[in-house]
């Protein structure tokens, strides 16, 4: 599994970014992909790097969609190959 971390910053759109925020969140629900909602980004599993680029793109897409012109993304990547993660074994890891 890979684990990704993304934010997305409606740019122009003042200072309240509960509403996109909301239009990313259906985005993803959509998606199947299992994710993980934080005060800051939100956490994402897939299988391939393309699931994780393809749902982000459909997020942009979606922000767009909703009048924003600019959007700042940004990407963390957890791509293990030695032994399967998860968001759940990233959080006990944390929490030993």
């Amino acid at each position: 599994m890979i684990i990704a971390e993304f934010s997305m910053v409606p740019m122009g759109t003042g200072t309240s970014a509960s509403r996109y925020v909301k239009e990313v969140y259906k985005v993803l629900e959509k998606s199947g992909l299992r994710f993980l909602p934080g005060p800051m980004s939100t956490s994402l599993e897939a299988e391939s790097l393309g699931e994780i680029f393809d749902v982000i793109e459909e997020a942009n897409e979606a922000l767009a969609r909703s009048g924003v012109r600019r959007i700042i993304t940004s990407v963390k990547i957890d791509n293990r190959r030695d032994k399967d993660i998860s968001i759940d074994t990233k959080l006990e890891a944390a929490r030993r």
